[in-house]
């Protein structure tokens, strides 16, 4: 038995040569690399990277260079007119001014309304100021320091800080969804590969049986019906066959997809790395708290917090420090720049809100409801993480006993189908009960297949569940 079937799989072997041979571990690298979501991922860990240095530059001056130059053809005369002023006299002794103002007996000032009554005015001519604009220069350099936000600033930069953090979780999330989806395509392909095999085998069973059959039938040991039965055996097992190329065929277009390959791409997987039996137990202690899902939950909650202290802050007293070194140059007057020297200014802006229709109230009670709507779906999105941990573990487990028993049924199936090819060439048995037997036997050795595959991919989808990929 074992002879026939290795006579009909030399062919097959043989036809596979120039396709690619894949390890898992291969695979899954490849999909790192290629995937498109993994890499949308990656991008946008490192712009919240770029975000965080961004708004911790808020807490450093902000210096700026600046020049204006201006130039206008405005120019004219300004005319001063002729006026009497009063007089003061100088008093040596005190250095000071005294006005020349008239006085009673009693020594007190004559007033005129409001208006001292002066003794003496002095008399000045009016004169022609010629003036022009011209071109008018200014530089400088200004710095802004803020000294107090309301806490807008400290918030800002801490919400900047957890995007980021989420950003590196949602790639680690999409990394064990590339790796799960990665993995069920190559346990398909193995799957298609091993229903190709039995596929063939059972075709060469039959193909072995016929010519027994017909040999038997020349010799008037068999009728013709019975040529007939395992023809049409014969005719379902070549279409079974077709069938399982077609699936070889989906399956590792399907894997090419998935790892960023050509679809047409000739690959074949290593059957050994699903077959055996993945050392992958459920574990009742295990929880959610390792999966990036998790932790995405818990920092979206408290951004949501955040947000409701950054709304506050828009409404809660601001300082900033300034300062300006500059540089004006322009204006003639009489033929002589009038501005051209430097300048130094220092400023202190203190901005208090006070009233806008309680808009910074509505504001701040709209983000506290929004924040206690995420924590309300950080608990139930919780609750379903921990639902999926627990079916997977329930679907692990079942994994394992199908496997199991469908082991057991193979074996039996085998040893039914030994003891039925022998009792047939004997004489002792029907074709009708041997022909049940190989379809028994199929059966068994498809189903092993399955239960291998669904092994790997419940204890792959345990391992996403409990945090472990």
């Amino acid at each position: 038995m074992k002879k026939i079937f290795l006579f009909f799989l030399l062919p097959i072997a043989a036809c596979q040569v120039s396709a690619e041979s894949l390890s898992l571990d291969s695979c899954i690298t490849m999909a790192l690399q290629n995937n498109r979501q993994l890499v949308s991922s990656q991008k946008l860990a490192e712009k919240y990277k770029y975000e965080v240095k961004a708004y911790r530059a808020n807490f450093f001056p902000n210096f700026k260079l600046m020049a204006n130059d201006a130039w206008s053809n405005t120019e004219g005369t300004m005319n001063l007119q002729s006026a009497y002023l009063p007089t003061y006299s100088y008093n040596a002794a005190t250095g000071s001014l005294t006005p020349n103002v008239l006085t009673d007996a009693l020594g007190n000032v004559v007033m005129n309304g409001s208006t001292p009554v002066f003794t003496s005015y002095a008399y000045f001519p009016g004169v022609d100021i010629d003036y022009k604009i011209g071109n008018i220069f200014q530089a400088g350099l200004s710095l802004e320091q803020p000294l107090y936000m309301g806490g807008k600033v400290v918030t800002a930069y801490k919400m900047a800080k957890l995007g980021r953090e989420m950003a590196q979780y949602g790639e680690q999330l999409s990394q064990s969804q590339v790796i799960v989806k990665v993995q069920e395509a190559y346990a398909l392909l193995v799957r298609a590969d091993e229903m190709h095999k039995v596929a063939v085998q059972y075709d060469s069973l039959l193909q072995v049986l016929l010519t027994d059959v017909q040999n038997a039938e020349k010799r008037g040991l068999r009728s013709h019906n019975d040529v007939l039965k395992v023809q049409v055996k014969v005719s379902e097992a070549r279409l079974q066959v077709r069938q399982a190329e077609n699936g070889q065929r989906l399956a590792a277009m399907n894997l090419c997809h998935c790892i960023g390959l050509p679809l047409t791409t000739e690959v074949e997987a290593e059957t050994e790395s699903i077959t055996a039996h993945p050392q992958t137990w459920a574990d009742p202690s295990a929880t959610v708290t390792d999966r990036p899902e998790y932790h995405v939950l818990q920092l979206k909650s408290e951004l949501a917090s955040r947000q409701v202290k950054l709304e506050r802050s828009e409404y809660l007293p601001e300082v900033v420090l300034g300062a300006s070194y500059s540089y004006l140059n322009g204006i003639e007057v009489l033929d002589k720049k009038l501005l051209s020297k430097p300048s130094l200014g220092v400023l202190l802006s203190v901005k208090i809100p006070l009233y806008h229709a309680n808009e910074g109230f509505n504001k701040v009670r709209a983000a506290r409801l929004e924040a206690e709507r995420t924590q309300l779906e950080q608990e139930d999105l919780e609750e379903q993480l921990n639902l999926e941990l627990a079916q997977a573990a329930n679907n692990l487990d079942e994994a394992y006993l199908e496997v199991g028993l469908a082991e057991q049924t193979l074996a039996q199936a085998e040893e039914n189908l030994r003891s039925s090819r022998g009792s047939f060439d004997q004489g002792m048995e029907s074709l009708s009960d041997l022909l049940e037997a190989q379809t028994l036997w199929q059966q068994a050795y498809a189903k092993l297949a399955n239960a291998r595959t669904n092994l790997f991919v419940a204890a792959t989808k345990y391992k996403k569940a409990s945090g472990q990929l």
